[in-house]
């Protein structure tokens, strides 16, 4: 079975190249209304589309309604192509616990990053390389799990240079300092993903802070922990 990211690649079409990945279980699809909208799907076609998604996991899983699965949606040539995929899992150590990975800081911003456009799965081949050259030449057993794009600042009163940490490739970065927590805003450059939206909505639900500020890597001394978020 083909990979998200080999089907996007190898998929042709002259107009389109947006997609969205949704997580589903069984004819449930998780922040569906959020999907639908970041493809800018209109309104007489909303259910259409959510039959063939539910229609394409049946294909797969006829029997069963408990697995959850990552569907893919690409806007093609006035239609939407569907993709399904085993949901991958979390790694988890002996103990149950998530693995933490390591992150290399490394690349400019995404041109249209508000945008989840097909374009953006080449674009970003060079800096995969190059953070998997550097995982080797610096004794990592394994890859870097993510890198995180960087945009290097100046203020009017310091002329000392920030490095404001963006986003990853495939994920959005957040920073938990003294009980607020720091992530890029919404106008930077950056896709707002689903993660992120869940991430931002339950900080409103438990009342906790969030500064719309991209967490600056001079200051990662400070912080007292660091995520991406990703739903894969």
């Amino acid at each position: 079975m083909a990979t998200p990211r080999e089907y996007l690649t190898s998929a042709r079409w002259h107009t389109g190249g947006a997609y969205t990945c949704m997580r589903v279980t069984g004819e449930h699809i998780h922040l569906w209304e959020f999907h639908y909208r970041r493809l800018g799907v209109l309104d007489s076609q909303v259910e259409g589309l959510h039959k063939q998604i539910v229609d394409g996991v049946r294909s797969h899983a006829p029997s069963d309604s408990t697995a959850t699965w990552m569907v893919t949606v690409l806007c093609a040539d006035n239609s939407f192509l569907i993709h399904v995929y085993k949901m991958p899992g979390l790694r988890l150590d002996d103990k149950g616990d998530v693995l933490p990975i390591d992150v290399l800081v490394h690349g400019a911003p995404r041109a249209r990053a508000h945008v989840k456009h097909v374009q953006w799965i080449q674009d970003r081949v060079p800096i995969e390389e190059y953070a998997r050259s550097f995982a080797t030449s610096v004794g990592l057993n394994e890859p870097f799990g993510e890198v995180i794009l960087q945009r290097r600042t100046t203020t009017n009163a310091d002329t000392t240079p920030r490095t404001e940490l963006l986003e990853g490739l495939i994920t959005n970065f957040f920073v938990w300092r003294q009980g607020t927590l720091f992530t890029a805003a919404d106008h930077d450059d950056i896709l707002h993903g689903s993660s992120r939206h869940l991430v931002l909505n339950a900080c409103r639900r438990l009342h906790i802070p969030v500064q719309f500020t991209a967490p600056c890597w001079e200051e990662s001394a400070t912080w007292d922990a660091a995520f991406v978020t990703s739903k894969s």
